[in-house]
Protein backbone atom coordinates (compact mmCIF):
# COMPACT_ATOMS: atom_id res chain seq x y z
CA UNK A 1 0.00 0.00 0.00
CA UNK A 2 1.25 3.54 -0.63
CA UNK A 3 2.16 5.26 2.00
CA UNK A 4 0.69 8.95 1.16
CA UNK A 5 -2.86 6.83 1.34
CA UNK A 6 -3.20 8.03 5.36
CA UNK A 7 -2.08 12.00 3.94
CA UNK A 8 -4.66 11.71 1.37
CA UNK A 9 -7.32 10.88 3.33
CA UNK A 10 -6.91 13.38 5.41
CA UNK A 11 -6.22 15.87 2.99
CA UNK A 12 -9.59 14.82 1.51
CA UNK A 13 -11.72 14.48 4.70
CA UNK A 14 -10.60 17.79 5.69
CA UNK A 15 -11.12 19.22 2.41
CA UNK A 16 -14.91 17.78 2.83
CA UNK A 17 -14.53 19.78 6.19
CA UNK A 18 -15.97 16.80 8.02
CA UNK A 19 -14.48 15.14 11.22
CA UNK A 20 -13.30 11.32 11.76
CA UNK A 21 -16.70 10.69 12.98
CA UNK A 22 -18.57 11.72 10.41
CA UNK A 23 -16.61 10.01 7.53
CA UNK A 24 -16.92 6.52 9.93
CA UNK A 25 -20.47 6.34 9.89
CA UNK A 26 -20.48 7.56 6.11
CA UNK A 27 -18.42 4.74 5.21
CA UNK A 28 -19.67 1.71 7.98
CA UNK A 29 -16.54 1.41 9.41
CA UNK A 30 -15.55 2.23 13.14
CA UNK A 31 -13.91 6.01 14.52
CA UNK A 32 -10.35 3.96 15.62
CA UNK A 33 -9.97 2.10 12.09
CA UNK A 34 -9.89 5.85 10.33
CA UNK A 35 -7.73 7.30 12.84
CA UNK A 36 -4.79 4.11 11.94
CA UNK A 37 -5.51 4.48 7.96
CA UNK A 38 -4.71 8.25 8.44
CA UNK A 39 -1.55 7.61 10.54
CA UNK A 40 -0.64 4.75 7.87
CA UNK A 41 -0.63 2.49 11.00
CA UNK A 42 -3.23 0.14 9.06
CA UNK A 43 -4.57 0.16 5.72
CA UNK A 44 -8.21 -1.29 4.67
CA UNK A 45 -9.02 -3.81 2.78
CA UNK A 46 -8.82 -4.11 -0.78
CA UNK A 47 -12.89 -4.00 -0.99
CA UNK A 48 -12.66 -0.93 0.85
CA UNK A 49 -10.33 1.40 -1.52
CA UNK A 50 -13.02 1.67 -4.35
CA UNK A 51 -15.75 2.95 -1.33
CA UNK A 52 -13.13 5.60 0.01
CA UNK A 53 -12.44 6.79 -3.69
CA UNK A 54 -16.20 6.91 -4.38
CA UNK A 55 -17.34 8.79 -1.42
CA UNK A 56 -14.38 11.89 -2.16
CA UNK A 57 -15.57 11.23 -5.80
CA UNK A 58 -11.67 11.02 -6.59
CA UNK A 59 -9.85 7.26 -8.52
CA UNK A 60 -8.44 4.82 -6.52
CA UNK A 61 -5.08 6.06 -7.77
CA UNK A 62 -5.20 9.29 -6.88
CA UNK A 63 -6.59 7.89 -2.90
CA UNK A 64 -3.42 5.95 -2.98
CA UNK A 65 -0.77 8.60 -4.56
CA UNK A 66 -0.30 7.05 -7.92
CA UNK A 67 0.45 8.80 -10.90
CA UNK A 68 -0.61 7.59 -14.57
CA UNK A 69 3.30 7.01 -15.06
CA UNK A 70 3.74 5.42 -12.25
CA UNK A 71 0.69 2.84 -12.70
CA UNK A 72 2.13 1.93 -15.80
CA UNK A 73 5.10 1.09 -15.25
CA UNK A 74 4.28 -0.93 -12.02
CA UNK A 75 1.05 -2.54 -14.01
CA UNK A 76 4.00 -3.35 -16.73
CA UNK A 77 5.99 -5.05 -13.95
CA UNK A 78 3.40 -7.56 -12.21
CA UNK A 79 2.46 -8.46 -15.92
CA UNK A 80 5.77 -9.14 -16.74
CA UNK A 81 5.74 -11.16 -13.35
CA UNK A 82 2.33 -12.90 -13.63
CA UNK A 83 3.14 -14.13 -17.40
CA UNK A 84 7.23 -15.83 -16.27
CA UNK A 85 5.11 -17.62 -12.93
CA UNK A 86 5.28 -21.22 -13.00
CA UNK A 87 2.44 -22.83 -12.41
CA UNK A 88 -1.06 -21.46 -11.17
CA UNK A 89 -0.60 -20.83 -7.74
CA UNK A 90 2.63 -18.64 -8.46
CA UNK A 91 0.64 -16.80 -10.79
CA UNK A 92 -2.16 -16.76 -8.05
CA UNK A 93 0.26 -15.10 -5.53
CA UNK A 94 1.54 -12.39 -8.39
CA UNK A 95 -2.09 -11.17 -8.88
CA UNK A 96 -2.96 -11.04 -5.62
CA UNK A 97 -0.31 -8.58 -5.08
CA UNK A 98 -1.24 -6.88 -7.96
CA UNK A 99 -5.02 -5.97 -7.18
CA UNK A 100 -3.91 -5.14 -3.93
CA UNK A 101 -1.83 -2.61 -5.40
CA UNK A 102 -4.25 -1.96 -8.19
CA UNK A 103 -8.12 -2.98 -6.67
CA UNK A 104 -9.11 -1.31 -10.00
CA UNK A 105 -7.22 -3.08 -12.43
CA UNK A 106 -9.98 -4.87 -14.05
CA UNK A 107 -7.30 -7.23 -16.00
CA UNK A 108 -6.04 -8.33 -12.49
CA UNK A 109 -9.37 -8.94 -11.59
CA UNK A 110 -10.29 -11.09 -14.47
CA UNK A 111 -6.92 -13.28 -14.51
CA UNK A 112 -7.62 -13.78 -10.84
CA UNK A 113 -10.64 -15.38 -11.48
CA UNK A 114 -9.56 -17.70 -14.29
CA UNK A 115 -6.53 -18.81 -12.45
CA UNK A 116 -8.77 -19.51 -9.17
CA UNK A 117 -11.14 -21.67 -11.83
CA UNK A 118 -7.82 -23.61 -12.73
CA UNK A 119 -6.77 -24.73 -10.06
CA UNK A 120 -7.01 -28.62 -8.88
CA UNK A 121 -10.45 -29.59 -7.35
CA UNK A 122 -9.12 -29.38 -3.41
CA UNK A 123 -7.46 -26.14 -4.16
CA UNK A 124 -10.22 -24.16 -6.66
CA UNK A 125 -11.27 -21.71 -3.69
CA UNK A 126 -14.86 -21.56 -5.42
CA UNK A 127 -15.94 -19.08 -2.71
CA UNK A 128 -13.16 -16.86 -3.17
CA UNK A 129 -13.57 -16.80 -7.18
CA UNK A 130 -17.11 -15.88 -6.84
CA UNK A 131 -16.72 -13.28 -4.09
CA UNK A 132 -14.21 -11.28 -6.27
CA UNK A 133 -16.43 -11.36 -9.02
CA UNK A 134 -18.98 -10.49 -7.41
CA UNK A 135 -17.21 -7.30 -5.63
CA UNK A 136 -15.64 -6.40 -8.74
CA UNK A 137 -18.71 -6.11 -10.56
CA UNK A 138 -20.42 -4.15 -7.83
CA UNK A 139 -17.48 -1.56 -8.66
CA UNK A 140 -17.10 -2.14 -12.33
CA UNK A 141 -18.57 0.42 -14.50
CA UNK A 142 -16.58 -0.43 -17.81
CA UNK A 143 -18.71 -2.19 -19.84
CA UNK A 144 -16.41 -4.09 -21.89
CA UNK A 145 -14.03 -4.96 -18.44
CA UNK A 146 -18.24 -6.14 -16.57
CA UNK A 147 -18.85 -8.03 -19.58
CA UNK A 148 -15.35 -10.20 -19.75
CA UNK A 149 -15.93 -10.51 -15.90
CA UNK A 150 -18.97 -12.00 -16.69
CA UNK A 151 -17.95 -14.67 -19.03
CA UNK A 152 -14.89 -15.35 -17.12
CA UNK A 153 -16.58 -16.26 -14.17
CA UNK A 154 -18.99 -18.46 -16.08
CA UNK A 155 -16.02 -20.44 -17.99
CA UNK A 156 -14.60 -21.22 -14.04
CA UNK A 157 -17.81 -22.12 -12.45
CA UNK A 158 -18.10 -25.94 -11.85
CA UNK A 159 -21.39 -25.86 -9.96
CA UNK A 160 -24.44 -26.00 -12.39
CA UNK A 161 -26.67 -24.57 -9.77
CA UNK A 162 -25.03 -21.52 -8.65
CA UNK A 163 -23.59 -20.49 -12.62
CA UNK A 164 -27.59 -20.82 -13.46
CA UNK A 165 -28.37 -18.91 -10.00
CA UNK A 166 -25.32 -16.02 -11.19
CA UNK A 167 -27.01 -15.66 -15.12
CA UNK A 168 -30.76 -15.18 -13.28
CA UNK A 169 -28.90 -12.17 -11.01
CA UNK A 170 -27.07 -10.68 -14.07
CA UNK A 171 -28.74 -12.13 -16.90
CA UNK A 172 -31.18 -9.91 -18.85
CA UNK A 173 -34.27 -11.48 -21.04
CA UNK A 174 -33.57 -8.75 -23.54
CA UNK A 175 -30.32 -7.86 -24.78
CA UNK A 176 -29.49 -4.17 -23.68
CA UNK A 177 -26.45 -3.98 -25.60
CA UNK A 178 -25.49 -0.11 -26.31
CA UNK A 179 -25.54 -0.85 -29.76
CA UNK A 180 -29.08 -2.41 -29.86
CA UNK A 181 -30.21 0.21 -27.58
CA UNK A 182 -28.85 2.66 -29.84
CA UNK A 183 -29.87 0.61 -33.02
CA UNK A 184 -33.55 0.84 -31.83
CA UNK A 185 -33.21 4.79 -31.00
CA UNK A 186 -32.27 5.88 -34.74
CA UNK A 187 -35.23 3.88 -36.12
CA UNK A 188 -37.31 6.25 -37.85
CA UNK A 189 -34.90 9.39 -36.63
CA UNK A 190 -32.04 8.87 -38.69
CA UNK A 191 -31.80 6.60 -41.35
CA UNK A 192 -28.31 6.57 -42.37
CA UNK A 193 -27.20 5.93 -38.79
CA UNK A 194 -29.78 2.92 -38.56
CA UNK A 195 -28.80 1.66 -41.64
CA UNK A 196 -25.21 1.55 -40.05
CA UNK A 197 -25.34 -0.01 -37.12
CA UNK A 198 -27.90 -2.97 -38.42
CA UNK A 199 -25.48 -3.26 -41.10
CA UNK A 200 -22.94 -3.62 -38.27
CA UNK A 201 -25.51 -6.14 -36.46
CA UNK A 202 -26.10 -8.75 -39.28
CA UNK A 203 -22.39 -8.33 -40.32
CA UNK A 204 -21.51 -9.84 -37.00
CA UNK A 205 -24.18 -12.30 -36.81
CA UNK A 206 -22.91 -13.27 -40.42
CA UNK A 207 -19.13 -13.90 -38.51
CA UNK A 208 -21.02 -15.97 -36.02
CA UNK A 209 -22.64 -18.27 -38.67
CA UNK A 210 -19.02 -18.73 -40.28
CA UNK A 211 -18.03 -20.04 -37.45
CA UNK A 212 -20.21 -22.40 -36.80
CA UNK A 213 -20.02 -23.67 -40.28
CA UNK A 214 -16.41 -24.18 -39.84
CA UNK A 215 -16.07 -25.32 -36.68
CA UNK A 216 -15.22 -29.55 -35.86
CA UNK A 217 -17.55 -29.97 -32.81
CA UNK A 218 -20.98 -28.81 -32.76
CA UNK A 219 -21.83 -31.79 -34.24
CA UNK A 220 -21.05 -34.16 -36.98
CA UNK A 221 -17.48 -35.88 -37.70
CA UNK A 222 -14.17 -34.26 -39.17
CA UNK A 223 -15.58 -34.74 -42.40
CA UNK A 224 -18.46 -32.74 -41.83
CA UNK A 225 -16.71 -29.77 -40.76
CA UNK A 226 -14.35 -30.08 -44.09
CA UNK A 227 -17.67 -29.72 -45.60
CA UNK A 228 -18.70 -26.49 -43.90
CA UNK A 229 -15.13 -24.98 -44.30
CA UNK A 230 -15.38 -25.55 -48.09
CA UNK A 231 -19.23 -24.12 -47.51
CA UNK A 232 -17.98 -21.56 -45.95
CA UNK A 233 -14.94 -19.78 -47.87
CA UNK A 234 -17.86 -20.48 -51.15
CA UNK A 235 -19.95 -18.50 -49.08
CA UNK A 236 -17.44 -15.91 -48.76
CA UNK A 237 -16.45 -15.65 -51.94
CA UNK A 238 -19.90 -15.14 -53.32
CA UNK A 239 -20.32 -12.76 -50.49
CA UNK A 240 -17.22 -10.23 -51.26
CA UNK A 241 -18.04 -10.36 -54.80
CA UNK A 242 -14.46 -11.53 -55.35
CA UNK A 243 -13.49 -14.92 -56.12
CA UNK A 244 -9.88 -14.64 -55.19
CA UNK A 245 -9.74 -15.77 -51.84
CA UNK A 246 -5.88 -14.92 -50.99
CA UNK A 247 -7.23 -11.40 -51.17
CA UNK A 248 -7.13 -9.44 -47.87
CA UNK A 249 -10.71 -7.39 -47.17
CA UNK A 250 -13.06 -7.28 -44.25
CA UNK A 251 -13.94 -10.86 -44.47
CA UNK A 252 -10.13 -11.33 -43.65
CA UNK A 253 -10.19 -12.78 -40.30
CA UNK A 254 -13.24 -14.99 -41.45
CA UNK A 255 -11.01 -16.25 -44.68
CA UNK A 256 -8.23 -17.20 -42.72
CA UNK A 257 -10.27 -19.53 -39.68
CA UNK A 258 -12.15 -21.08 -42.60
CA UNK A 259 -8.83 -22.20 -44.40
CA UNK A 260 -6.73 -23.15 -41.58
CA UNK A 261 -9.84 -25.08 -40.36
CA UNK A 262 -10.02 -26.94 -43.52
CA UNK A 263 -6.10 -27.23 -43.56
CA UNK A 264 -6.10 -28.67 -39.57
CA UNK A 265 -9.10 -31.21 -40.81
CA UNK A 266 -7.70 -32.46 -43.85
CA UNK A 267 -4.56 -33.26 -41.94
CA UNK A 268 -6.44 -35.50 -39.82
CA UNK A 269 -7.12 -37.97 -42.66
CA UNK A 270 -3.18 -37.32 -43.41
CA UNK A 271 -4.96 -35.74 -46.78
CA UNK A 272 -1.59 -33.63 -47.09
CA UNK A 273 -2.32 -32.81 -50.96
CA UNK A 274 -5.72 -31.10 -49.96
CA UNK A 275 -4.10 -29.75 -46.81
CA UNK A 276 -1.34 -27.95 -47.83
CA UNK A 277 -3.12 -26.36 -50.47
CA UNK A 278 -5.48 -24.89 -48.43
CA UNK A 279 -2.84 -23.58 -46.20
CA UNK A 280 -0.96 -22.06 -49.20
CA UNK A 281 -3.98 -20.33 -49.72
CA UNK A 282 -3.75 -19.06 -45.86
CA UNK A 283 -0.59 -18.19 -45.54
CA UNK A 284 -0.31 -16.19 -49.40
CA UNK A 285 -3.74 -14.29 -47.27
CA UNK A 286 -1.43 -13.66 -44.26
CA UNK A 287 1.63 -12.12 -47.17
CA UNK A 288 -0.92 -10.31 -48.90
CA UNK A 289 -2.61 -8.94 -45.48
CA UNK A 290 0.54 -8.13 -43.73
CA UNK A 291 1.66 -6.15 -47.23
CA UNK A 292 -1.14 -3.81 -47.73
CA UNK A 293 0.12 -0.14 -47.42
CA UNK A 294 -1.06 2.16 -45.00
CA UNK A 295 -4.36 4.31 -46.34
CA UNK A 296 -5.57 0.86 -48.27
CA UNK A 297 -9.42 1.15 -48.37
CA UNK A 298 -10.92 -1.96 -47.97
CA UNK A 299 -14.84 -3.68 -47.58
CA UNK A 300 -16.82 -6.51 -47.11
CA UNK A 301 -17.60 -5.93 -51.14
CA UNK A 302 -21.52 -6.36 -50.35
CA UNK A 303 -24.16 -3.89 -50.90
CA UNK A 304 -25.85 -5.62 -47.54
CA UNK A 305 -22.62 -3.99 -45.60
CA UNK A 306 -21.93 -1.19 -48.24
CA UNK A 307 -21.66 1.40 -45.08
CA UNK A 308 -19.00 -0.42 -43.58
CA UNK A 309 -15.79 0.61 -45.76
CA UNK A 310 -12.58 0.99 -44.25
CA UNK A 311 -8.83 2.28 -43.99
CA UNK A 312 -5.87 0.33 -43.15
CA UNK A 313 -3.47 1.26 -40.38
CA UNK A 314 -0.62 -0.67 -39.56
CA UNK A 315 1.19 -0.26 -36.03
CA UNK A 316 2.27 -2.64 -32.67
CA UNK A 317 0.51 -5.22 -30.78
CA UNK A 318 2.07 -3.88 -27.34
CA UNK A 319 1.72 -6.72 -24.79
CA UNK A 320 3.60 -5.31 -22.05
CA UNK A 321 4.66 -1.06 -21.37
CA UNK A 322 6.91 -0.58 -18.47
CA UNK A 323 9.02 2.86 -18.37
CA UNK A 324 11.88 1.89 -20.50
CA UNK A 325 11.06 -0.93 -22.07
CA UNK A 326 8.08 -2.22 -24.24
CA UNK A 327 7.57 -5.61 -25.66
CA UNK A 328 5.44 -6.21 -29.00
CA UNK A 329 4.51 -9.61 -30.24
CA UNK A 330 3.51 -8.39 -33.79
CA UNK A 331 2.17 -6.53 -36.06
CA UNK A 332 -1.67 -5.10 -35.63
CA UNK A 333 -3.69 -3.76 -38.75
CA UNK A 334 -6.61 -1.85 -37.54
CA UNK A 335 -9.11 -1.27 -40.51
CA UNK A 336 -10.42 1.78 -38.95
CA UNK A 337 -14.24 2.76 -40.38
CA UNK A 338 -14.85 5.84 -42.76
CA UNK A 339 -17.49 8.47 -42.11
CA UNK A 340 -19.00 7.25 -39.26
CA UNK A 341 -21.34 9.80 -38.47
CA UNK A 342 -20.68 9.44 -34.37
CA UNK A 343 -18.45 11.28 -32.29
CA UNK A 344 -16.02 8.84 -31.07
CA UNK A 345 -16.97 8.31 -27.61
CA UNK A 346 -20.58 7.14 -28.84
CA UNK A 347 -19.44 4.73 -31.25
CA UNK A 348 -20.57 1.17 -30.19
CA UNK A 349 -18.62 -0.30 -33.18
CA UNK A 350 -15.16 -1.51 -32.57
CA UNK A 351 -12.76 -1.35 -35.87
CA UNK A 352 -11.77 -4.89 -36.57
CA UNK A 353 -8.09 -5.17 -36.10
CA UNK A 354 -6.22 -8.02 -38.06
CA UNK A 355 -3.31 -9.82 -35.58
CA UNK A 356 -0.37 -11.59 -38.06
CA UNK A 357 0.88 -13.14 -35.28
CA UNK A 358 -1.71 -14.46 -34.07
CA UNK A 359 -2.38 -16.56 -36.95
CA UNK A 360 1.79 -17.26 -37.35
CA UNK A 361 1.66 -18.99 -33.69
CA UNK A 362 -1.26 -21.38 -34.98
CA UNK A 363 0.99 -22.33 -37.66
CA UNK A 364 4.96 -21.82 -37.20
CA UNK A 365 4.60 -23.06 -33.04
CA UNK A 366 2.47 -24.73 -33.80
CA UNK A 367 -0.88 -24.82 -31.96
CA UNK A 368 -3.66 -27.19 -33.50
CA UNK A 369 -3.17 -30.88 -32.88
CA UNK A 370 -2.67 -31.88 -36.60
CA UNK A 371 -0.55 -29.29 -37.34
CA UNK A 372 1.52 -30.36 -34.62
CA UNK A 373 1.80 -34.06 -36.20
CA UNK A 374 3.04 -32.72 -39.03
CA UNK A 375 5.35 -29.68 -38.19
CA UNK A 376 8.51 -32.07 -38.89
CA UNK A 377 7.53 -32.20 -42.67
CA UNK A 378 9.66 -30.31 -45.02
CA UNK A 379 6.41 -29.26 -46.85
CA UNK A 380 4.59 -27.89 -43.89
CA UNK A 381 8.35 -26.18 -42.54
CA UNK A 382 7.96 -24.16 -45.80
CA UNK A 383 4.96 -22.50 -44.99
CA UNK A 384 5.59 -21.87 -41.21
CA UNK A 385 8.55 -20.04 -42.31
CA UNK A 386 6.65 -17.99 -45.09
CA UNK A 387 4.59 -17.01 -42.02
CA UNK A 388 7.25 -16.36 -39.72
CA UNK A 389 9.01 -13.79 -42.46
CA UNK A 390 5.96 -12.14 -43.13
CA UNK A 391 4.43 -12.05 -39.71
CA UNK A 392 7.11 -11.70 -37.55
CA UNK A 393 7.57 -8.38 -35.94
CA UNK A 394 10.94 -8.83 -35.16
CA UNK A 395 12.03 -9.08 -38.98
CA UNK A 396 13.73 -6.52 -39.58
CA UNK A 397 11.82 -4.58 -41.80
CA UNK A 398 9.03 -4.82 -39.47
CA UNK A 399 10.76 -3.88 -36.95
CA UNK A 400 12.24 -0.73 -38.35
CA UNK A 401 8.24 0.27 -39.55
CA UNK A 402 7.65 -0.05 -36.01
CA UNK A 403 10.39 2.51 -34.94
CA UNK A 404 9.96 5.19 -37.51
CA UNK A 405 6.33 5.40 -37.82
CA UNK A 406 5.80 6.36 -34.29
CA UNK A 407 3.68 3.53 -33.08
CA UNK A 408 5.55 2.98 -29.70
CA UNK A 409 6.31 6.97 -28.44
CA UNK A 410 9.35 7.46 -26.23
CA UNK A 411 8.20 9.37 -23.51
CA UNK A 412 12.13 9.18 -22.33
CA UNK A 413 13.38 11.99 -25.00
CA UNK A 414 15.93 9.33 -26.00
CA UNK A 415 16.87 6.60 -28.81
CA UNK A 416 14.91 3.73 -29.20
CA UNK A 417 16.53 0.58 -29.78
CA UNK A 418 14.54 -2.62 -31.23
CA UNK A 419 15.68 -5.85 -30.24
CA UNK A 420 14.75 -9.12 -31.84
CA UNK A 421 14.53 -12.57 -29.73
CA UNK A 422 12.93 -16.04 -29.97
CA UNK A 423 11.66 -17.67 -27.34
CA UNK A 424 10.82 -21.42 -26.51
CA UNK A 425 8.59 -21.77 -29.47
CA UNK A 426 11.15 -20.01 -31.15
CA UNK A 427 8.66 -17.69 -32.52
CA UNK A 428 10.37 -13.75 -32.78
CA UNK A 429 9.31 -11.25 -30.21
CA UNK A 430 10.20 -7.46 -30.29
CA UNK A 431 11.28 -5.45 -27.58
CA UNK A 432 11.92 -1.99 -27.70
CA UNK A 433 14.42 -0.04 -25.37
CA UNK A 434 14.00 3.57 -24.61
CA UNK A 435 17.14 5.53 -23.31
CA UNK A 436 17.37 8.01 -21.25
CA UNK A 437 18.57 11.33 -22.45
CA UNK A 438 22.19 10.93 -21.91
CA UNK A 439 22.10 8.41 -19.39
CA UNK A 440 21.93 5.52 -21.83
CA UNK A 441 20.01 2.09 -22.05
CA UNK A 442 20.70 1.04 -18.23
CA UNK A 443 17.22 1.11 -17.00
CA UNK A 444 15.76 -0.53 -20.22
CA UNK A 445 18.62 -3.17 -20.28
CA UNK A 446 17.86 -4.61 -16.37
CA UNK A 447 14.30 -4.15 -17.38
CA UNK A 448 14.94 -6.64 -19.98
CA UNK A 449 17.72 -9.20 -17.90
CA UNK A 450 13.84 -9.53 -15.73
CA UNK A 451 11.90 -10.85 -19.12
CA UNK A 452 14.65 -13.32 -20.29
CA UNK A 453 14.15 -15.65 -17.59
CA UNK A 454 10.34 -15.56 -17.14
CA UNK A 455 9.44 -15.63 -21.30
CA UNK A 456 12.66 -18.18 -21.97
CA UNK A 457 13.81 -15.77 -24.32
CA UNK A 458 16.81 -18.06 -25.90
CA UNK A 459 18.75 -15.91 -28.11
CA UNK A 460 18.51 -11.49 -28.63
CA UNK A 461 19.73 -9.38 -31.24
CA UNK A 462 19.34 -6.15 -31.26
CA UNK A 463 18.15 -5.28 -34.82
CA UNK A 464 17.54 -1.63 -35.65
CA UNK A 465 17.60 1.88 -33.44
CA UNK A 466 16.56 5.37 -34.16
CA UNK A 467 17.14 8.66 -32.35
CA UNK A 468 14.94 10.91 -30.77
CA UNK A 469 12.80 12.21 -34.38
CA UNK A 470 12.47 8.44 -35.77
CA UNK A 471 15.53 8.47 -38.08
CA UNK A 472 17.30 5.23 -38.12
CA UNK A 473 20.92 5.36 -36.30
CA UNK A 474 23.76 2.76 -35.87
CA UNK A 475 22.62 0.15 -33.29
CA UNK A 476 24.66 1.13 -30.04
CA UNK A 477 27.53 -0.49 -28.98
CA UNK A 478 25.75 -0.83 -25.15
CA UNK A 479 23.06 -2.86 -26.13
CA UNK A 480 25.25 -4.95 -28.48
CA UNK A 481 27.71 -6.29 -25.88
CA UNK A 482 25.36 -7.13 -23.22
CA UNK A 483 22.92 -9.35 -26.03
CA UNK A 484 25.92 -11.22 -27.20
CA UNK A 485 25.46 -12.27 -23.75
CA UNK A 486 22.10 -14.03 -23.38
Amino acid sequence: MNLSFGTNLKKLRRQRDITQEELAGALGISVQSISRYETNAAYPDIEMLPVIAAYFGVSVDYLLGVSPKARESRRGEYMTRFQGAKGAEAKLEVLNEWRTEFPDDWEAVCNAVAVLGGLPAEKRGLSAMRGITKNALKRCTDTYWHDRLIFTYLDAETDERTALGFIREYGSELDLSKLNLMTRYYTGRDERKNRILCQYWHQAAVCKVIDFMTVYGYGGGVREAIEGCELALDFLKRLSHNPDITKPDMWLHEKLMALLRLSNNHLFFDEEEAAYRALDRAVTLIENAAALPNGTRVSYGSPKFDTLSAVTQKTASLYGKRESLYSCDGLAITMKYENLPFEDEEIPIAPPVFYPSDFRAIIAAPHWRNFVRHKDDPEYKKYAERVKKAADIAEPKNAEYILTCGAVQNPRGGRLCAVKTEDRENLGLLYILAEDRGGGFGEALRQFGESVGAFGITAAEPVVAVDCEGNPVPVPEEAKTLFAKV
